[in-house]
Parts: C-alpha cells; structure tokens; sequence
C-alpha cells in the first residue's frame, strides 16, 4: 500500500523481504513491514496522522509502548536505528527519500549499534530504611523531633515545617552523595549514560547507561555489589536490553516551501538568502528585540521568542539544504545522539 501515513519505528541493515511476523498495532491498519533501498530497510506500518503533542498523556504512553514493543521485536533479530516515536512520513516514496538521505550515515551507524545495548537502571531508597538512617545520622533533626514531641499540634508548627526542609535538604545531600557512588562503581563497565526524570524525593536514579553487550553480565554484577552495599536501603531495579533509545535516535521534519518562506520574512529576508545572511540576520533583530532593550516590555518576549525559533529552524534548514526549496514538503532529518561522558 503506497498511499496513506507510515508510522516509523527504526532502519535495519537488510534487503531481506522479511516477514516480521504478527505484530499488530493497535488503530493501525495492517501489520509492521519493511520499506527496501538496497542494503536498508524501514521498519514501518499504516496509521492515520496523529499529532502527539495534541494527545492526552494517557494516549502518548499508551502508543509509546507499542511503538516500542515492536521496536523490541524486531531487534531480537536485528541491530535497529530507532525513529523517534511519533515520526511519520505520507508515503512509501517518503520513506525510501529518508533511506537514501541517511544511508551512508545509517550503513555506518548500524555495526556499532549491533555491539552495544542500552539496560536502564532506577535506583530507589527504601521509604522506611533512609528516614530512620537519617534520624541516627543528623543530631539536628533528633533534636527537633523531641523538640516537637513536647509541644503541641499547635504550638509545633513552625517547627514541623523547619524539620521538613531539614529532612529535604539531608535527603538531597544523601541523594547526590548516593548517585555519585553508584555512577563510579558502574563508569568502569558502561561507555556512557543519560537521565532520565526521577519521579519523587525518594528515587536516586532513572538513568540509561550504553554499553557493549560482551558487559552485560559484568553491569549486574556491579549492580549486585551496590545492593550489598547500601545494606537494603536501596531497591535496584534493571530494565533492558532496550534499542538504543536514549542514545541514537533518527529525528524526522517535514515542512513546507510556505514555512520557510514565513522564517525567512520574520528575519527580513528573501528567497535568496544564505546561510550568512540568515546569521547576521538574525544577530542585528535579535539586538534591538532582546527584552532589556525594548520599552514594551509586554510585546518584546513573544517576539523575541518567534525570532528565535524563526532562526533555529532555518538553522536545522541550511545546514541540511543550500537553497531555498522548490518542491511542497521538504525533509529534514538528523540522527541525535544523547548521552554524557564520566
């Protein structure tokens, strides 16, 4: 089916007609196929548009998940480059357009993504264990519990508060101290790592590590050694192998001839601009619309702003395109790679 919007979840470096097997997507029509240009395939299957940032959380998670569960699958048979959740491109002629841009950038990328595997590791204190630590480590929150303990509801208000910044603070400190040692004992087996969001006070951790998979085992040995180390005050939890989501993704932009055009005029420039003028450009407005020399104060940020993003856009354009477009919709397309060194 050539027509109709395709759903991207990841390149593999095969020419094989392969039969991915049963694995149906739910509101999506058929089931996961690849899309060939020579070496390559794109792993992809029929959906409707779907614009994400316009869905409720509870719909993105749950098309995340099967967006990854397929991810999953395929990459027990082979290395995958994953698409960011929720590319899309209109066609099969789309598609092949993003193989060929990207395909001496993916034919590379491809081997050292077959040797390495992202495990993701949340580290989370034991509620009950850390806060007694604390009352036997910090003499000052003992002295203000029995402080409160003689007062009454009342009259210990002002205290309770003082002792709830005291514990934030210690549990903060103790959060820091704690991460940098698990950090340390894992940088020898590991080649990077990227956060993640914690979810409360009491998680340490939600971060990814990359690492080649020949140190697999020795990661969970590492993370065994922590476990005895900090005695049960704090759960481990490992989740992987994954694809390499937070460490390499394909990020995928369609615009149009009409787009650049608007980002070109809000930087007073025409058709014929390069990609020195849109630089300078943007270094001239961006002087006399910075807020702390505008007097209307109230405008200045909301213009500012638009030029900034104007500029950022046909930054991304310019480094991929050398002359202003001539077809309808035109790609943009980078591979992100995410991650910080120890």
């Amino acid at each position: 089916m050539k027509d109709g919007w395709k759903h991207l979840y990841g390149v593999i470096g095969t020419s094989e007609n392969l039969n991915i097997g049963p694995i149906k997507v739910e509101n999506q029509s058929g089931e996961v196929y690849p899309i060939i240009y020579k070496e390559l395939s794109a792993i992809v299957s029929n959906t409707s548009f779907v614009d994400y940032k316009k869905m409720t959380k509870d719909i993105v998670v749950r098309d995340l998940l099967k967006h990854q569960k397929v991810i999953e699958s395929v990459m027990g048979s082979y290395p995958i480059i994953s698409f960011k959740f929720g590319s899309l491109a209109h066609t099969e002629e789309e598609v092949t357009q993003i193989l060929i841009r990207g395909y001496d950038l993916f034919k590379f990328l491809l081997p050292w993504v077959g040797e390495r595997v992202e495990l993701e590791l949340v580290a989370t204190w034991d509620r009950e264990k850390i806060f007694k630590a604390l009352y036997e480590e910090e003499s000052e929150i003992q002295s203000l519990q029995k402080k409160i303990g003689t007062k009454s509801e009342e009259d210990a208000f002002l205290e309770k508060i003082k002792l709830g910044e005291l514990v934030r603070q210690c549990l903060l400190k103790k959060k820091v101290s704690s991460r940098k040692q698990i950090l340390s004992q894992l940088r020898e087996c590991t080649e990077s790592y990227c956060d993640h969001d914690v979810m409360d006070d009491i998680m340490i951790l939600n971060t990814a590590f990359l690492l080649r998979k020949e140190m697999e085992k020795e990661f969970d040995n590492r993370v065994q050694y922590l476990d005895d180390e900090f005695l049960g005050k704090i759960s481990f939890k490992v989740i992987g192998p994954l694809p390499l989501y937070s460490f390499g993704c394909i990020e995928v932009e369609w615009t149009s001839v009409s787009e650049t055009r608007e980002a070109l005029a809000l930087l007073g420039l025409n058709e014929n601009a390069s990609s020195a003028d849109v630089r300078n450009a943007y270094y001239q407005k961006a002087k006399s619309l910075h807020p702390d020399k505008m007097r209307d104060l109230l405008n200045s940020p909301p213009k500012f702003e638009k030029l900034a993003e104007a500029y950022k856009f046909l930054r991304k354009y310019y480094n991929q395109h050398r002359s202003f477009p001539r077809e309808d919709r035109i790609l943009l397309m980078e591979v992100r790679t995410n991650g910080s060194n120890y």
